[in-house]
């Protein structure tokens, strides 16, 4: 898929990438950056009998909080304020969701699954009518993995 102009997703001019997000089938729009994508294991041993052999796997996997960072916009900003509207008068539950690096010519490069993802912060920078200043947008949601376009499950 290409976003264009005509597309809900605008790219914003002299980007190199950008990341767009969806929940279920709420678009929340073009971000900035996207951080914390990661995934650590614990270390599990297993001891045999009495020896001094063991083996080593990979345990549970646990996974960062996904933080998002663009400048507040009209469009995108509206589609997270009712996204967290509706999670708070209905007491929300996690949706699998998507976030795929956008390239300047406007092709998807990456793209993730990201598994039952719920927001657990967001917040704007404060306002100053003061000066001249881009009021910055971040949204922190948990979830419980990160699927490749290459390792979801294709419908048989």
């Amino acid at each position: 898929m290409r976003y264009t102009a005509t597309n809900s997703v605008a790219l914003a001019q002299g980007t190199a990438n950008q990341f767009v997000v969806t929940t279920g089938s709420r678009e929340l729009g073009a971000w900035a950056s996207a951080s914390d994508l990661e995934i650590k294991w614990d270390k599990a041993e297993h001891w045999v009998g009495d020896s001094d052999r063991y083996f080593k796997y990979a345990g549970v996997a646990k996974y960062e909080p996904i933080k998002f960072t663009r400048a507040a916009d009209p469009v995108g900003t509206k589609s997270v304020q009712d996204w967290l509207n509706q999670v708070q008068s209905t007491g929300g539950m996690p949706e699998d969701g998507a976030l795929q690096v956008v390239g300047d010519t406007g092709a998807v490069v990456l793209e993730w699954t990201i598994r039952e993802m719920f927001p657990i912060n967001w917040k704007i920078s404060g306002f100053d009518a003061s000066g001249a200043k881009v009021y910055i947008e971040t949204l922190t949601v948990v979830h419980s993995g990160l699927l490749s376009a290459a390792n979801r499950a294709q419908p048989s």
